[in-house]
């Protein structure tokens, strides 16, 4: 009667060592050499009985081993002895290679398992605009557009000029968190709120204008005020956000390079 041997598949000669070294629960560090070897070239020769096709690296690792057995078995020459070579342990360097291999097998087998977690995991596709559209992102300055505050803007200058006052550019004395603080602190005096062209009117120069009018940008970035038009080319007014019932801190004073 006949019968069937199935051998397992290793994928190398470092493999199949670890492989024969846990079976029979050997002691990596101190290797019977004799008896690894036998059970290695066992597995070489059930191999060739049934012909499975074995890479040359496990002939090469019969080799080693059959060369370290050689070693351990001869006695040591006078002069190795009094080198004090004697001390070099043959199988030294199989060992550093097995557990070298081992440290890689189990971190391959760590993300192999990480591997199967991670396909049985499934990611929805996002739609980024249709988010936007189904909640679009706050707009500080309500129905007001850029366009609005710069025709307020314009408005301000034109009627500076209709004043016929000489106009001198000038180094500006109050930095941009003065004009904040000076912003904030007159609509405080105004209830709350005040309207745009009230704000600019203590302004001298046209650089004091400029620097205003990026102290009440630099404001509705930072969420203090926030501004309302009741109708298309009505005033602008700014109120200060939560007044009365949050007091609006000032702002820390800060150089006129700022």
């Amino acid at each position: 009667m006949s019968y069937q041997v199935v051998l397992p598949v290793f994928e190398g000669p470092l493999d199949l060592l670890l492989h024969l070294i846990d079976t029979h629960k050997l002691d990596i560090y101190n290797i019977p050499i004799a008896f690894i070897t036998g059970q290695y070239m066992d597995y070489l020769k059930k191999a060739d009985e049934i012909d499975l096709n074995l890479s040359g690296d496990f002939l090469v690792m019969a080799g080693t081993l059959l060369a370290i057995k050689a070693k351990l078995l001869l006695p040591k020459r006078p002069q190795e002895a009094a080198e004090g070579t004697d001390d070099l342990d043959p199988r030294d360097e199989l060992v550093e290679k097995l557990l070298e291999y081992r440290l890689y097998k189990e971190n391959a087998q760590e993300l192999k398992k990480m591997e199967t977690s991670q396909t049985r995991i499934y990611y929805r596709e996002v739609d980024d605009k249709r988010l936007l559209t189904l909640f679009p992102p706050p707009n500080p300055i309500g129905n007001l557009k850029a366009a609005d505050l710069h025709k307020a803007f314009q408005e301000v200058l034109r009627l500076m000029t209709a004043r016929s006052q000489t106009i001198t550019l000038q180094k500006d004395t109050m930095s941009l968190k003065d004009h904040m603080n000076l912003m904030l602190s007159t609509l405080a005096g105004h209830g709350g709120s005040a309207k745009f062209a009230d704000l600019l009117e203590p302004c001298q120069s046209v650089m004091e204008v400029v620097t205003a009018f990026l102290a009440l940008l630099e404001l509705l970035a930072k969420g203090r005020v926030w501004v309302r038009q009741t109708s298309l080319f009505d005033e602008i007014f700014v109120c200060i956000n939560n007044f009365p019932e949050k007091e609006e801190p000032a702002l820390e004073s800060v150089s006129a390079g700022d």
